[in-house]
């Protein structure tokens, strides 16, 4: 496996990770600037090649959102 290409496992936990964001803001639990923090966060890191920070933010980029990173 390359370290630089998201697995099939990645990708299911980068739905999960968007579909809990959208569900929280939803739901009130995160403010649209937190959302959209979040989320930028993971395409920033992604630009740059970082797969192992968005592989973190897919596990728990909840928390971390709701922590304030």
């Amino acid at each position: 496996m390359a370290a630089d290409k998201l697995t099939d496992t990645d990708h299911q936990n980068m739905d999960a990770f968007l579909g809990a964001v959208l569900d929280d803001y939803r739901d009130g639990a995160l403010t649209k600037e937190q959302a959209v923090g979040g989320l930028a966060h993971v395409m920033a890191a992604l630009n740059i090649g970082n797969v192992a920070e968005a592989r973190a933010w897919f596990r728990e980029g909840r928390k971390f959102i709701r922590d304030g990173d």
